[in-house]
């Protein structure tokens, strides 16, 4: 759709790469397991989980992904520290894709970065995120770890828009003491993802899709985020949804089509049971952008891009 004049990074994760000119690799999608109430986890506190629901749901997704040619990520959300080990456990021994380490809880991040590098996989793993509210005992887990990949979320509680996200990217503020990424920085992280800190619609969603452009063209950064979180915040289709259910599929989905429109890398899609309908948008997507990027003296780089996939 457009080409940005700023050099745009491009970073390996094993299997595929993310970033470059919009059009040019794949979009990469990101689903997630373990969330809080997810139907196959029995006893979040101590990580039982029904492994063979878990498994099919992941082989779903990578399914997908071979399909279409987008590719994907596997977010391991855990409530404990004993939980994040038995997922990353589980994870690592079937799968040999990249995974983000998350959590509500900051102890059970930092805890989840010194597993990662315990057994081997830091290569593999991706912290998510740092954050105006990360704390100094995370921070210091990921200076002491192996990882050198981590999301960097651009949430400015101070100042919601555009100007706001950038600013908590590069400098000190919304209240922290330097920017979001002289802290990845010091933290030895060299593969960024921008998070461009989704905002529900009336209260700065605008300004979500806004960044992933001035992101790319300032900072030439592969960025994304959990655009999802707009349409799931969103008051009005809360009530609609009630009598019309079949609303809020298309927003859903929809809400991470927009951002890809707009140059976004990857999407957190929320729910890895939604593979089945996120991963044909986001290949419609990305043959658009593919398509139109040959008027800009461009090329798509990746073999398994979905314009040589699914046409």
């Amino acid at each position: 759709m457009f080409r940005f004049d700023r050099k745009q990074e491009v970073f390996d994760f094993g299997k595929f790469k993310i970033g470059g000119q919009p059009g040019e690799y794949p979009t990469c999608c990101i689903g997630t397991m373990f969330y809080a109430r997810h139907k196959i986890v029995s006893d979040p506190e101590h990580g039982v989980f029904d492994k063979n629901a878990a498994e099919k749901l992941w082989n779903q997704q990578v399914e997908m992904s071979e399909i279409t040619g987008n590719t994907c990520m596997n977010q391991i959300v855990a409530e404990t520290n004993e939980a994040m080990q038995k997922e990353i456990d589980w994870f690592v021994e079937i799968s040999d894709y990249p995974f983000l380490i998350d959590s509500s809880a900051p102890e059970v991040r930092a805890f989840g970065v010194k597993y990662a590098t315990e057994i081997g996989v830091a290569d593999r793993a991706v912290h998510n995120s740092i954050n105006a509210s990360i704390t100094d005992e995370e921070l210091q887990a990921l200076k002491e770890s192996d990882l050198d990949a981590a999301i960097v979320l651009a949430f400015n509680a101070m100042e919601k828009g555009t100007k706001g996200k950038m600013d908590i990217l590069t400098k000190a503020a919304g209240g922290a003491k330097k920017g979001m990424l002289e802290y990845a920085k010091d933290c030895g992280i060299t593969r960024i993802l921008i998070d461009t800190a989704a905002m529900p619609l009336g209260a700065g969603s605008g300004a979500t899709y806004r960044a992933c452009i001035a992101v790319k063209a300032m900072l030439g950064l592969p960025v994304g985020g959990g655009f999802h979180n707009a349409a799931s915040a969103w008051d009005w289709m809360k009530k609609w949804k009630k009598t019309h259910k079949e609303a809020f599929a298309p927003v859903d989905i929809g809400s991470n089509l927009v951002a890809g429109i707009v140059g976004a890398d990857f999407y957190l899609y929320g729910p890895i049971e939604n593979a089945p309908m996120v991963f044909p948008a986001a290949a419609m997507v990305d043959i658009m952008k593919a398509e139109s990027i040959q008027e800009l003296g461009l090329e798509v780089l990746d073999p398994n891009h979905p314009i040589k996939k699914t046409l």
